[in-house]
């Protein structure tokens, strides 16, 4: 495995670490100081690296249309599936793991917005029901949504509701999930923005809390 010494900036200091060089194409967009010039993508520092597998392998694969499963996924977009492909199969597992070893980033630091979280919109514990509590997931391949970019969440919102599997078919910017559509297949545009605008409020990081504090106080 190849690995190049970087320098990458701490929150308190410019320290070097190791990069591996397989995901040196990936940080032209995903990387810390590229995503403050970028807002339309989304932050994978620190996200689950089964999730991440996940991802990059359906960007990298054709259509699958008797796919079947829980967690089965598709996902079209001209860039990443023009970009996934460059990454050798046998260096997936180590890309994925690069990046969920990097510190998260919260939204509101690349992006500015309220140091307050929004009140939580009616029906989002079923959304922590997978993704944990205010959004900080626990569960392998869910990825956490505490501290991801509005925008991108509303987006990705929009496609699952939206998409249908004969979309997959077609030239454009799709996404389906056997779960995930089937929750998003009602929401509207405006319990979109509702759900988008709370999980990019919250911290990426776990609060910690003093004795006596609540999860759900901690969360805001």
């Amino acid at each position: 495995m190849v690995v190049l010494a970087v320098a990458v900036l701490s929150d308190t200091a410019a320290v070097a670490e190791p990069l591996l060089a397989a995901a040196a194409p990936c940080l032209s967009c995903h990387g810390r100081d590229q995503l403050v010039r970028k807002p339309g993508v989304p932050s994978i520092l620190g996200l689950d690296a089964k999730y991440l597998i996940h991802q990059i392998t359906a960007f990298q694969r054709e259509f699958v249309p008797r796919g079947s499963g829980f967690t089965r996924l598709e996902r079209k977009h001209p860039v990443m599936n023009a970009q996934a492909p460059k990454i050798k199969r046998a260096d997936v597992a180590a890309v994925a793991r690069y990046f969920a070893g990097r510190p998260c980033v919260s939204a509101r630091d690349l992006d500015g917005g309220p140091a307050e979280s929004p009140p939580p919109p009616p029906d989002v514990q079923r959304c922590f029901v997978c993704h944990g509590e205010a959004g900080r997931s626990h569960h392998a391949f869910v990825p956490s949504l505490a501290g991801q970019r509005r925008n991108y969440l509303r987006v990705q919102l929009q496609a699952f509701r939206d998409t249908h599997w004969v979309d997959m078919t077609r030239p454009g910017r799709s996404r389906t999930h056997n779960m995930m559509s089937r929750q998003g297949a009602y929401l509207t545009d405006a319990e979109i923005d509702d759900l988008a605008a709370y999980f990019a409020a919250q911290s990426c990081r776990t609060p910690v809390r003093a004795p006596g504090v609540s999860s759900w106080d901690g969360g805001r």
